[in-house]
């Protein structure tokens, strides 16, 4: 088996080819959670509720993202892109709200699923808010194993 580093040209094209990830988030305490995403010219854009991935963004911006593929122990690919968190609220950034959400509109049906969902709980009587946001790309990195 060959392990290799990836050019970030080839790390980009595995990112823009994936459409789900993993977020590896700092707020004191390490947290990596599942995220569906699209890439687009340097950027990651998703959607979130309010929650601890996003609260630990919000304390800490600076985030990276995991993608892979596995087709067995001697051929696989995995990347890392690092970057920093920006939230697409509305008003000033309405247009790029906007961007986001036909990005994943394009991407995949029910594009909004799981970042829509939330544990069920009897006490909460309203949905909390949700909101899209971008991760700005400052380094990629990637590498693959060949048999």
């Amino acid at each position: 088996m060959i392990i290799s580093e990836m050019t970030a040209q080839e790390s980009r094209m595995h990112l823009t080819a994936s459409r789900v990830g993993r977020l590896c988030v700092s707020d004191g305490m390490p947290y990596v959670v599942p995220i569906s995403f699209v890439y687009e010219n340097g950027h990651i854009y998703s959607f979130s509720l309010v929650g601890q991935k996003v609260l630990a963004m919000r304390g800490n911006p600076q985030v990276c993202v995991e993608v892979d593929e596995i087709r067995n122990p001697r051929n696989w690919w995995s990347v890392v892109a690092f970057g920093r968190y920006e939230e697409l609220s509305e008003g000033p950034r309405q247009n790029e709200r906007d961007h986001a959400w036909s990005l994943l509109q394009k991407a995949r049906p029910n594009w909004w699923e799981p970042g829509s969902e939330t544990p069920q709980s009897e006490d909460k009587v309203a949905s909390p808010p949700h909101l899209f946001f971008r991760i700005n790309i400052e380094r990629i990195t990637g590498r693959r194993a060949l048999a």
